[in-house]
């Protein structure tokens, strides 16, 4: 899966934002604000990236359980899917 072009990562205030661009504009009502997590899980999907290496990269990077990294990954990645932001 890797993040589709339609959302630019800005940080601001100590703030990771994402924040639409072109036509994606139009289909969203202001920005979405992403943890340190979020923020590092959306960087790596800047290239395809399969769920087992977010979760070993989550895992590396916050000395998280594999377990924990893993339903957390799940329920960014389903809400990204479902807001149509990450091509599988």
């Amino acid at each position: 899966m890797k993040r589709k072009d339609e959302l630019m990562l800005q940080k601001v205030g100590g703030q990771a934002l994402l924040i639409p661009l072109g036509a994606k504009v139009l289909d969203m009502n202001g920005m979405v604000v992403l943890n340190t997590t979020g923020s590092f899980i959306w960087e790596l999907l800047a290239e395809e990236r399969s769920f087992e290496e977010l979760v070993s990269a989550v895992v590396e990077r916050f000395a998280v359980e594999a377990d924990r990294a893993g339903d957390d990954v799940r329920t960014f990645l389903d809400d990204l899917i479902r807001q149509g932001w990450i091509a599988l």
